[in-house]
Formats: structure tokens, C-alpha cells, sequence
């Protein structure tokens, strides 16, 4: 997966996770809220303790797109976000990223397409590569219908970096009909190394999805595989689940591929 050059140029005001401490009482509210360190704080740091690397960075900022909120202990905006037309499971659904710009990204043009017809949100696919400074003006732009300035300045690095690295390509991973493009066998062996232990042998133990998914990893996969490749990716907001960020397109696709096979209908 692509992390280029602009996190490891553009994170100097990272040290303040070594100066919260990753240790004892650490939560993601605790990085993201806390000020800068002074300068006594980190006179004794080297270059490795001043920042976190950027698979960390990029799957927070997977995790603040998918549900910022809970992740910064702060409730959202009251009401309904007036930008979303369509139906949402909750008023607090409509001020998540995701929910207009969907699980792959693309916006009305992707898999929202099917979900929020008329919440007419561009595409981020465009935004790959770009400055996460030119993203982080979209999205504190006037007509971007988002409270920005709720958010402390290292959330909107962390959103505009994520945009712009994180992203998944989804024709890479999956086929037009949402077919992961690997080998189930090879997925196997990551699936069992990595998941099993929380996610039982067929993949129904310690759900913690959106509403209205089934208590199945295999049938979430199958049935909403971008929401599974992103949440694979990144992580869950507030659960306990490994970000497989630093695996190969290769093996992220292989282990979808065995994922979609768990709990499959019985013919």
C-alpha cells in the first residue's frame, strides 16, 4: 500500500504522541486532543520517539473517516446533516465521512450509489496523491457542510493524509461484482493468524459492524465488501481489531477471498 513521502515530511507536530505517552492511560482522544509538547519535553527525543510511523497515522485517520466522534469523545453536531437526503440509520450516521463519500470512496458514483441515492457527495478517488493541505481546505471549505471547526487541527492532518494516502483501490481488490481478486487458500493462513483468535473459525464472533449487519464476517463480505475492506484496513473505531494496513495488496486480497467463503449458504 502506498505511504509516499508527504506524512514522514509533514508529521513534525506528532511528538505530542510521545509526549501524551503511548503507555498507561493512552486513548486516541488523548492524542489527537492534546497540545503541542514544549520544547523541555522532547529536547531529550530521538527522531523515532517525535512521531509515529505512517501505517499508525494512516489507519487513524481510516478510523476518524469511518466515525470521528466516539474516536475524539465528542458528541456530534445535533440533528440531521442538511447536505444528506436520504434516509440514515441515525442523525448521528449523517455527520460521518462515510456516509457521503461511501466505504470506497467514490462518493454518489460508488457504492453510495445503491445505499443514499440523493446524497450527491463528490468522489475522493480524485484526491489520491494530493497535498493533505489542499484536502484539509476542501474540507474546512464553506460549502463542504461539515463542522471543521469542532475538530482539533491534528484530526483534520490525519483526515486530509488518510485521504490522500489512505485509500484502497477497489478494481485492485475486487472484480465488478464485488468478488475479492485472491487465492481463499493463501487467505487462509493470514485469516487464522490474524482473526480467528477473536473472530472464531467461521467468522460470527465479536462483531462490532454497522447497523443492520448480520452477525457474519462472511456474509458482510460478501454482501458489503467495500465496508469490510475498509474496516480490514483500518480497524474499527473503539474496538479491539488489528489494522491490517501493513500487508500487501496481494495478501489483503487473498484474505478477503477466504473471508467471502465463511458461512456460506448451503447449496
Amino acid at each position: 500500500m502506498k505511504t509516499g513521502n508527504t506524512l514522514s515530511s509533514c508529521l513534525p507536530h506528532l511528538k505530542v504522541a510521545a509526549a501524551v505517552g503511548l503507555a498507561g492511560s493512552f486513548t486516541f482522544a488523548t492524542l489527537l486532543l492534546s497540545p503541542a509538547p514544549s520544547l523541555a519535553q522532547t529536547a531529550d527525543m530521538t527522531a523515532e520517539d517525535q512521531q509515529l510511523g505512517p501505517v499508525f497515522m494512516l489507519s487513524l485517520g481510516g478510523k476518524l473517516y469511518d466515525d470521528l466522534w466516539p474516536i475524539l469523545e465528542l458528541p456530534p453536531p445535533e440533528g440531521r446533516n442538511p447536505a444528506f437526503a436520504d434516509r440514515a440509520p441515525t442523525d448521528h450516521d449523517t455527520w460521518r465521512c462515510v456516509s457521503c463519500h461511501g466505504w470506497d470512496y467514490g462518493g454518489a458514483g460508488g457504492e453510495r450509489a445503491g445505499v443514499a441515492p440523493r446524497a450527491a457527495a463528490a468522489s475522493l478517488v480524485p484526491l489520491k496523491g494530493v497535498d493533505p493541505a489542499i484536502i484539509i481546505e476542501k474540507i474546512i471549505a464553506p460549502s463542504h457542510p461539515f463542522p471543521s471547526d469542532a475538530l482539533p487541527d491534528l484530526a483534520l492532518f490525519l483526515l486530509g493524509a488518510f485521504i490522500s494516502e489512505g485509500q484502497y483501490d477497489r478494481n485492485v481488490l475486487l472484480d465488478e461484482n464485488g468478488k475479492a481478486r485472491g487465492d481463499p487458500d493463501a487467505g487462509r493462513a493470514i485469516f487464522e493468524g490474524a482473526c480467528i483468535n477473536c473472530h472464531e473459525l467461521d467468522g460470527r464472533a465479536f462483531l462490532r459492524g454497522e447497523v443492520g449487519d448480520p452477525a457474519s464476517l462472511g456474509r458482510i463480505a460478501r454482501t458489503r465488501p467495500e465496508q469490510a475492506l475498509h474496516k480490514i484496513m483500518n480497524g474499527v473505531p473503539l474496538a479491539e481489531m488489528l489494522s491490517l494496513r501493513f500487508l500487501s495488496e496481494e495478501a489483503i486480497a487473498n484474505l478477503m477471498a477466504y473471508v467471502q467463503t465463511l458461512d456460506a449458504p448451503k447449496r
